[in-house]
């Protein structure tokens, strides 16, 4: 089988290209953001005033790397493929499918995804990863959408789990928004020992009141997960701004085997059973309760940090190689 993927070398599109070759092995990639895009200046146009700038600039990119006919095109960067490349494109292969695991029917990303929702309705396939994206893709009419967990990855997340050199009470790995900073401030002021990763706090105008608490920086792969993996408790928070009911570290966490402590939403309450597998918080005074709690119960923490993992690994087992099996033999 031949697959093209277009897609970028970081984060968790890199991983699924890494399965997908594992699996099928004659595996091409194209980078659409090795390009013009890697430059901030250019990506900022591109999000902010109109990606129609650089369409014809993509299309001529990516059609000129292509030297042969596919049976599958699996693209992870779906904002940079519009209307004509799409059109270009499946003149090359047989389906063409698009994992999209951000939302692109909020206006939290500005423009960015004006060139896929011109081409949306061309896919053989969309996977999402969140029910919520489902009312936008009905709003604009879309008919070829699937819903699958988010993936995790069996060699970075899921190996090694359940480490017992826990060097952290509490953290939380993700990106700074207002509602998060409320609840770290919160957790602070309550005495909870949380150590924060991740970009952007600094932005934050109250920073310097919980800066020590703080590592800012891209924590990916390994790093991001040894984090996981040396915390008692780690906490998963979702974006407002993107109308995040679950995120891929749902699924990370307990593939660590790290407790997980989840804001409550429909999505995650569907999934897991609350108390046993993960537990669940609804205001930053439960998520204190619960964290001093848990601290103090080592012998419950660990066994539903237990439960969670055998959920998650066994249950579920949706790891990246199964998560692309699926799709395969979806379409």
């Amino acid at each position: 089988m031949n697959i093209l993927f277009i897609g970028t070398k970081s984060g968790n599109a890199y991983l699924q290209y890494k399965a997908l070759r594992d699996i099928y092995k004659n595996v091409d990639f194209i980078d659409g953001y090795d390009s013009l895009l890697k430059i901030d200046f250019f990506l900022k146009i591109f999000i902010h005033i109109s990606p129609y700038i650089f369409k014809n600039y993509l299309n001529n990119l990516i059609i000129k790397k292509i030297k042969k006919k596919y049976d599958l095109i699996y693209v992870r960067s779906g904002e940079l493929i519009g209307k004509e490349l799409i059109d270009l494109l499946k003149k090359k292969t047989k389906k063409i499918v698009f994992f999209c695991n951000d939302n692109p029917f909020v206006k939290r990303d500005k423009n960015k995804w004006q060139l896929f929702k011109d081409a949306a309705k061309d896919y053989d396939l969309i996977i999402f990863q969140d029910a919520s994206r489902l009312i936008g893709a009905k709003k604009n009419n879309l008919k070829n959408t699937f819903l699958m967990y988010p993936p995790y990855d069996k060699f970075i997340h899921e190996k090694g789990s359940g480490i017992n050199n826990k060097i952290y009470d509490v953290v939380f790995v993700g990106t700074w928004s207002k509602k998060k900073s409320y609840l770290i401030q919160k957790l602070i002021k309550s005495k909870i020992n949380i150590k924060v990763f991740g970009t952007r706090w600094d932005k934050d105008p109250n920073y310097n009141l919980y800066k020590m608490s703080v590592k800012i920086g891209h924590f990916k792969f390994k790093k991001y997960t040894n984090i996981i993996k040396k915390a008692k408790i780690a906490l998963c928070l979702f974006s407002d701004e993107n109308k995040d009911t679950i995120t891929a570290r749902a699924m990370e966490i307990p593939a660590a085997g790290t407790f997980m402590l989840s804001l409550k939403t429909f999505a995650m309450k569907k999934i897991f059973k609350e108390n046993k597998e993960v537990v669940f918080f609804n205001n930053y005074r439960d998520c204190v309760k619960k964290c001093n709690y848990y601290l103090k119960n080592n012998k419950k923490l660990n066994q539903i940090a237990k439960n969670g993992h055998y959920k998650v690994t066994k249950i579920i087992n949706n790891n990246n190689h199964e998560f692309i099996k699926k799709i395969v033999n979806k379409i």
